[in-house]
């Protein structure tokens, strides 16, 4: 008898140090906890698996832990599995596959049963079944990883191609926004220029109407003569800076004999006082004459620039 072992009838005999060898490797290499029970009878009406699942939990067993409970008077033979073990320990199939590789052992021969080779047999199928739940895991773990990587890779596929889309949406946004303001400082300069012509051409404006005027109003308001008794005289002035070349000479000879007869009238004359004194007036009233179209010349040019501030 040990701790994990109650056979007070000794059903092991002999084979109890091998199926105690058992049950510390089951513990060592798999981490599950064996407990035998053999009875002659378990004395109860309630249902051998509910009796040998309440007995279990009744000692608080330690997590993964296997009760193998025989009633060999009745011939009954329960798997119970602690309620703290393992998915893969207690689930039902592995409850089922562990009683039935008990029971094998006890009834495959003609005779007394195989105690000893019930337990060990058990005990051989708890090590399957923890090789296929770890191979499961793995797999399983193998799986959960690809598929971790692929939606890795599927979100980063996203995130790029969001990331490039922004950044061509972006871009294309900066070069509208650049162009647009290219366009609006084209704008702005042709502008400033139209502006800086318009002005230019208002400040040219006046002289070039001044200047134009001048050259309307100076033909006709100016004189080349003088006044005489109500009628025009010709200028000698204007008429010889006017006259060509070759006839200036014809013009001073045509008008020298006028200034020099009456030059010799006065020399000719001189014992004459009314010669000299009608002399005297004409001289006088020409001088007054020429005085009196200066002033009409310089009032016919103020009332045309008078005329052309008013236009």
């Amino acid at each position: 008898m040990s701790a994990d072992i109650t056979d007070p009838n000794n059903l092991l005999g002999e084979n109890a140090t091998s199926v105690t060898d058992m049950i510390t490797k089951t513990k060592n290499e798999y981490g599950v906890s064996v407990r035998l029970l053999y009875l002659d009878s378990f004395g109860t009406k309630t249902k051998p698996t509910t009796w040998a699942s309440t007995l279990l939990q009744s000692t608080s067993p330690s997590p993964n832990t296997v009760l193998l409970a025989v009633a060999s008077a009745d011939g009954n033979l329960v798997v119970a599995v602690s309620n703290n073990s393992d998915k893969w320990l207690k689930d039902q199939k592995s409850v089922d596959a562990l009683s039935e590789a008990a029971l094998g052992p006890l009834t495959a021969k003609k005779g007394a049963p195989d105690w000893s080779g019930s337990a060990i047999a058990m005990m051989n199928e708890i090590g399957k079944l923890k090789e296929t739940s770890t191979s499961g895991d793995t797999k399983d773990f193998s799986i959960g990883l690809f598929v971790g990587v692929a939606l890795l890779l599927v979100a980063l596929v996203v995130v790029i191609i969001v990331l490039a889309r922004n950044a061509k949406g972006a871009h294309s946004k900066g070069g509208k926004q650049d162009r647009s303001r290219k366009a609006m400082r084209r704008r702005d300069a042709k502008r400033s220029k139209q502006s800086k012509q318009g002005k230019r051409s208002e400040r040219r404006t006046p002289s070039n109407r001044h200047s134009d005027a001048s050259k309307h109003v100076h033909p006709s308001y100016r004189h080349t003569g003088s006044m005489i008794d109500g009628d025009p005289q010709e200028d000698p002035q204007a008429s010889e800076s006017e006259a060509p070349v070759e006839n200036r000479t014809e013009n001073r000879a045509e008008r020298r004999p006028d200034f020099g007869d009456a030059g010799a009238e006065v020399h000719t004359s001189a014992a004459s006082e009314s010669d000299s004194s009608a002399v005297d007036e004409y001289l006088k009233r020409f001088s007054q004459q020429v005085a009196e179209h200066s002033q009409e010349t310089r009032r016919q040019k103020r009332n045309a620039r008078k005329h052309e501030q008013t236009n």
